[in-house]
């Protein structure tokens, strides 16, 4: 009874460690230069023009009806 509550335990700790390490590492920003980097640049950029161009297509529909 005691090593079955035992390693229900550790199970239980080991996952509550595993998914905090997780959380903590995955918030790090990647390194200049490196593959992930311009990954997470690229999509930042294009996510940049798509709204900035969803903003001016807003702004002559909403100034054509005014």
């Amino acid at each position: 009874m005691f090593n079955f509550i035992r390693f229900v335990t550790y199970s239980i700790v080991a996952v509550g460690i595993r998914k905090g390490w997780n959380w903590i590492t995955t918030d790090i920003d990647p390194m200049p230069g490196t593959k992930q980097f311009n990954i997470e640049l690229l999509d930042a950029e294009a996510k940049y023009k798509r709204l900035k161009r969803k903003k001016e297509e807003y702004n002559e529909t909403f100034r054509k009806i005014r």
